[in-house]
């Protein structure tokens, strides 16, 4: 005779005990990603500002804020770069006198030195100057909502010939350098468009 016959109760699971055990379940996975999800968090959270730190420290404080245009003097070169630039989005002002200027070609790299005064419309040979400054009070802070135009003059002008290449490098203290890449048009005038 089997345990029915006996009238002893059977053994094994009911609804009730695998309610329980569901429950139980349900609860110990419910912490479980709780507590990964908050890790998660926690980590992306970590992940961006050090990106966003990243980014600040990584990209440069000045952009170009229009056209680049090379002046000619001397016929089949270009004398002098115009660049105009201004601050990035929510980048901190830039004290102008602590700017430095390269000027790099596929056959020479020069350093340019700031012309005396600063702010010049014609700077010397081997000098960059601040032509002018639009929308700007009288120190030489740039400030959100200013521009200022340098007009970039580099002694060697072996790559200011028709077709070369050359790029100008703009680096305020402690930041990142802005660098401009242009071409020489074919054909030179007293004012040429650099694209």
């Amino acid at each position: 005779m089997g345990p029915k016959s006996r009238g002893l109760p059977e053994t094994g699971f009911t609804g009730l005990e695998a309610a329980i055990v569901l429950i139980a379940f349900v609860v110990v996975a419910s912490v479980f990603a709780y507590v990964v999800l908050a890790a998660g968090i926690l980590f992306s959270e970590e992940s961006r500002s050090t990106v966003h730190q990243g980014i600040r420290e990584a990209g440069s404080s000045v952009t170009v804020t229009g056209t680049i245009y090379g002046v000619s003097n001397t016929p089949g070169f270009i004398d002098s770069v115009i660049v105009p630039v201004g601050l990035t989005a929510g980048s901190e002002p830039i004290d102008f006198t602590t700017v430095s200027v390269r000027f790099i070609g596929s056959t020479h790299k020069e350093i340019v030195a700031q012309n005396v005064p600063l702010i010049d419309v014609f700077p010397e040979h081997g000098c960059w100057s601040v032509q002018e400054r639009l929308n700007a009070n009288s120190d030489l802070l740039l400030d959100v909502g200013e521009q200022y135009v340098l007009n970039v003059t580099p002694e060697v002008r072996t790559d200011c010939k028709p077709y070369r290449s050359f790029a100008v490098e703009i680096k305020p203290a402690g930041r990142a350098a802005l660098r401009v890449e242009r071409t020489v048009p074919g054909s030179i005038g007293k004012v040429n468009l650099l694209n």
